[in-house]
């Protein structure tokens, strides 16, 4: 799969999304779910500007190791940077043909990437391949066909939303994602849900920081023009105004152990 292209204006909005309260309310629950353990060895796949894989790796000290893998060189570039810890590393790779040796970690992790992967099966057996025997993994995915978004013209949300889904490969992903992972040879442990709920928009909420990634990449397709595209935002910022806004997404989470 091609890696994702980041300018620095891009790169940005994508950090404030993952700064802002929802995303980091969500990456508190997902270090709760993983638990840890001092000395473990972890792989963050899709680790974006690096901050979940910073905090497992302050939970796995100096006796464990975190790698964090992107397709992204800016992304892996930033992350890099801002590592202060030399049992954290960060490296380009494909999640369908990670550079690592089989059973090489205890804890595997990946939030919001599957579902932007096209070959979901080899994602599934790179995930079972490097994971070792009482291994277990976390892997987040968005069903963004269940989005609830407000809109006194649900016919131009539709329309939005509707040509937004092509930006990821499967934007329905969790529904057949536990039967994907059980194919690959992982047994799945659990299915959760953790909800994302704007019922009034303020800066840095999930709703407004996505805005602007659905806008440009909507734009860039053609697909919409754009004074359809800035009525659609405009109006986010009305109802807003006027005490409307409602916005709700959720994080699937799967829980999965490979066997021993």
């Amino acid at each position: 799969m091609p890696a994702m292209e980041y300018d620095d204006a891009a790169a940005d909005r994508l950090e404030a999304v993952y700064l802002g309260p929802d995303v980091a309310a969500q990456r508190a629950d997902t270090l709760a779910r993983l638990a840890i353990r001092p000395g473990e060895r972890v792989l963050d796949i899709g680790s974006g500007p690096g901050f979940l894989a910073a905090d497992m790796a302050e939970a796995t000290g100096p006796g464990g190791q975190v790698v964090g893998v992107d397709l992204s060189p800016q992304m892996v570039a930033r992350a890099a940077d801002r590592a202060a810890r030399p049992w954290l590393t960060y490296q380009e790779a494909d999640a369908t043909d990670l550079p690592f040796d089989d059973a090489s970690f205890d804890v595997i992790v990946s939030t919001q990437v599957a579902e932007y992967v096209p070959d979901i099966a080899a994602f599934c057996a790179e995930l079972s391949r490097v994971l070792a025997p009482g291994g277990r993994g976390l892997i987040v995915a968005t069903d963004w066909d269940a989005v609830s978004w407000h809109s006194e013209d649900p016919d131009r949300m539709a329309r939005v939303m509707k040509a937004f889904e092509p930006h990821c490969a499967d934007s329905r992903l969790p529904r057949t994602l536990g039967a994907r992972l059980r194919a690959a040879g992982l047994r799945l442990d659990g299915v959760e849900c953790f909800p994302i709920v704007n019922a009034d928009r303020y800066d840095g909420c999930y709703s407004q920081g996505i805005l602007p990634f659905i806008t440009a990449y909507v734009s860039g397709q053609g697909s919409v023009p754009d004074d359809v595209l800035r009525d659609w935002a405009g109006e986010q910022d009305r109802l807003d105004a006027c005490g409307e806004h409602f916005f709700s997404t959720g994080r699937f989470n799967f829980a999965v152990t490979r066997p021993a």
